[in-house]
């Protein structure tokens, strides 16, 4: 019945434990589940209790969501946090601000493990704050927003939004984690500042060179507190990556020599460890074993190297 690409089958009453299971393994609601198997709560709710007048219709859509299940339950999975050079750099801005209640960012090449650091430092510090930043959140109104959500605030005037975050901040403990913080505009970088300046917490700034850039500013008088602000400035690379960083990352999984070399390659390429471990999950998807011949074939698949 379970196998990676076999059909699952099933009869009224598996189909009914098997939505129970799920249920209660996915937190899913009654009709949460109705939906996902396009169907209505009510027809759900009939079949579940065995009132439903055309069952076998309903079966059929339980049965392809029990195959697809499975299917995730055995797909690779990418592997887990590990430290690494990058991390660590990540790890120890991050502590910094907290600790000293300072400015720091962490800017460079995308895809090499900055975001799994900084989610890494959120799961294991309660009093860490994390947002990440899109364009539609660029701005201080967006800020501001992801801020709230975080502490709790449910001001929505933006002045008295601002002074509530500024209090909720105030002799917290707490750090501010800012992700993807390329994308926020200047302003919205000086207000962070004087929300550091004012309530005395750290803020640590993830992103690419160009959240650098901004901060640094061209040396103008308007960017000077802003950029005088950051007590830690940390540049990570492809090129920081070490044979040792994939072993660690690769190692439980890769025993060939030969593949750990091709894995490393490709994290020192544009690509980073982020392609790596794409590379690595193709792979691992459709051949039993991680080798180098494998791993030649999928990055020619995928336009790689």
């Amino acid at each position: 019945m379970e196998g990676r690409n076999e059909k699952v089958t099933m009869g009224h009453v598996e189909a009914c434990n098997f939505i129970r299971q799920y249920m209660g393994s996915s937190k899913k609601t009654q009709a949460q589940v109705a939906r996902e198997l396009d169907i209505s709560p009510a027809t759900l709710s009939g079949f579940l209790s065995g009132t439903y007048k055309a069952p076998h219709t309903v079966i059929s859509k339980i049965e392809e969501l029990a195959s697809i299940s499975i299917q995730k339950k055995v797909a690779p999975k990418e592997p887990g946090y590990t430290e690494t050079n990058i991390s660590r750099n990540v790890i120890n801005a991050i502590r910094y601000s907290h600790l000293q209640g300072k400015i720091s960012v962490v800017y460079g090449d995308a895809g090499i493990g900055k975001t799994m650091a900084f989610r890494n430092y959120l799961e294991n510090n309660a009093l860490a704050i994390g947002i990440t930043i899109s364009p539609t959140y660029s701005s201080i109104t967006g800020v501001n927003e992801k801020l709230a959500e975080q502490l709790g605030v449910r001001e929505r005037v933006a002045r008295k939004q601002t002074m509530e975050i500024v209090n909720k901040l105030k002799d917290s403990g707490r750090v501010v984690v800012i992700d993807e913080a390329q994308h926020l505009t200047v302003r919205a970088l000086n207000h962070l500042r004087c929300i550091a300046d004012e309530s005395g917490v750290g803020i640590c700034f993830i992103g690419n060179d160009e959240v650098y850039s901004k901060l640094k500013g061209t040396g103008r008088a308007d960017f000077a507190q802003l950029f005088s602000r950051i007590g830690m400035r940390r540049q990570v690379l492809v090129s920081n990556i070490t044979k040792q960083d994939v072993q660690s990352v690769f190692g439980g999984y890769v025993t060939e020599e030969d593949a750990l070399e091709l894995l490393y390659r490709i994290c020192r390429t544009n690509y980073g460890m982020r392609g790596a471990v794409n590379v690595f999950i193709n792979t691992a998807a459709v051949f039993e074993e991680i080798t180098s011949p494998g791993l030649t074939k999928m990055m020619h698949e995928m336009n790689i190297g």
